[in-house]
């Protein structure tokens, strides 16, 4: 394996060198990542473009979150040691944060200060918090990325943290108030104050109420609108009606043909004249197949009635007055399109109701409840509140969304499956919850503008909310 010593680049004087150097580990590994990407973007489907995208990402991306982050003691945390010049950056810290509780909690007067001055004082103390935080972040997700694949490696690696993140720190402030020599005088303070601090801690958590709510995706839908379709195939010729634009119920929105329907409505006519004719003439010389002739002549008739349908269903109507809604038909035009091809909508514009979806883990607790004071934030106006009317859960669960735009392959955020071509397939399913919506003059209401929804849910300790949370976690990723 590839080494070298770079110890010596602490004899450097000036905090950028050694900082170059520190940083010299990533710099090599972003230019291969660079070299990658292009064998990447230029290369098809097979072996090098796959290993060309691995080593994309294990260069670049695994590269800046671990050895680029300086929460973490590798490249990064050595270079923010040379940038503030502190060194032992991790070990002194959580010395400091010693220091604190000792001086000022416990009321220790000689602790002693491993801080030099207010400026590494509020550095290490800062660096303290934030790494002990970003760590127990960080190791969660590599927790939870094991266990989606390896449940009972997972719950070692839980039980593992739970005894190294809680009951060694536990059993090591036991030892601490109980033995420590600094504590000889103040060890019946250092005793209750440790004790209040967890009671009032666990008391907090435990018995004060705390608002609870959350939050649910989805997206602005018409009360009255309705889907236009081609009644009859055809190839798009023209688009009558300007998308965007008011129109009346009946007024042309697009014109289709269709030679082969010109054809064949040209010879059923044919036909039932020359079924008219053998009547005529089975009238005047033999009245025994006047029956099947006219059996015939109906059945003629029947097919053109439905040709005439299908040709005057080559120029597609508005159904109900609205707006006309399409912006894709334009594209349409040269296009053979299939009978029932959706053209676009058409949508009265003086109501709409809002359609969430809440998934299944967080619906319950919204049955059987009276609804107040639920509001509505739209994307791009999120600083304006909606108010709703209405609420209404319909009683099933659903797995396709009303809207490919509240799917991950549509810029939402409902996982959805990557197999599904339409992006409306979610992984998990989900409850749908309709509201009629307040409009407001200063809020621009359009069909298909996505925002959130705000659920009130009554007030409970936090330790309640996040045992309940923690539940929902493991029954739906892992079925317990």
């Amino acid at each position: 394996t590839p080494y070298m010593d770079a110890t010596s680049s602490w004899g450097f004087r000036s905090r950028w060198r050694r900082m170059l150097v520190g940083a010299a580990g990533m710099l090599v590994e972003l230019f291969v990542a660079a070299i990658a990407t292009f064998i990447w973007a230029n290369t098809g489907p097979g072996t090098p473009h796959n290993l060309a995208y691995n080593m994309m990402f294990v260069a670049s991306v695994s590269t800046l979150l671990f050895n680029g982050n300086p929460l973490l003691r590798y490249d990064g945390y050595y270079m923010l040691s040379d940038l503030l010049e502190i060194p032992n950056l991790y070990q002194r810290a959580a010395l400091q944060l010693r220091y604190w509780a000792e001086r000022y909690l416990f009321g220790i007067r000689r602790a002693e200060n491993p801080a030099h001055s207010r400026r590494e004082a509020t550095w290490l103390s800062v660096y303290g918090v934030a790494s002990y935080i970003y760590r127990v972040i960080v190791f969660g997700g590599i927790l939870l990325f094991v266990a989606d694949r390896f449940l009972i490696f997972g719950i070692l690696m839980a039980v593992a943290c739970a005894i190294s993140w809680v009951l060694v720190p536990i059993g090591r402030l036991i030892y601490y108030l109980a033995t420590s020599p600094q504590l000889e005088r103040q060890r019946n303070r250092a005793i209750v104050v440790s004790a209040g601090i967890a009671l009032g801690l666990l008391g907090w958590l435990e018995l004060i109420p705390f608002p609870a709510h959350f939050r649910a995706p989805g997206l602005l839908e018409a009360q009255n609108k309705v889907v236009e379709v081609n009644d009859a195939p055809g190839t798009v010729v023209a688009v009558l009606a300007t998308p965007g634009s008011r129109v009346k119920a009946g007024q042309p929105l697009v014109r289709l043909q269709n030679r082969e329907l010109d054809l064949q409505l040209e010879a059923a006519r044919a036909r039932r004249a020359e079924v008219q004719a053998l009547i005529r003439e089975s009238l005047e010389d033999n009245a025994v197949n006047l029956a099947p002739l006219q059996k015939q002549l109906a059945s003629a008739s029947d097919q053109i009635q439905r040709l005439e349908r299908d040709e005057a269903a080559q120029v597609v109507k508005a159904r109900q007055a609205g707006i006309w809604v399409a912006p894709e038909v334009k594209h349409y035009v040269g296009r053979w399109l299939p009978r029932g091809a959706d053209l676009g909508l058409v949508l009265d514009p003086s109501s709409f109701y809002f359609t969430a979806t809440v998934a299944e883990s967080d619906v319950s607790p919204l049955f059987g409840r009276e609804f107040h004071n639920e509001n509505v934030r739209l994307r791009g106006q999120a600083g304006e509140l909606l108010t709703v009317t209405g609420l209404k859960i319909i009683p099933a669960g659903q797995t396709n969304l009303p809207s490919a735009a509240l799917g991950w392959r549509g810029g939402g955020e409902v996982p959805v499956s990557l197999s599904d071509p339409t992006g409306r397939r979610t992984m998990e399913p989900f409850f749908e919850i309709r509201a009629a919506i307040q409009p407001r003059p200063d809020v621009a209401l359009l069909h298909g503008r996505s925002g959130k929804i705000r659920f009130d849910l009554p007030a409970e300790p936090l330790l309640h909310q996040w045992i309940r949370r923690l539940r929902q976690v493991l029954q739906r990723r892992y079925q317990l």
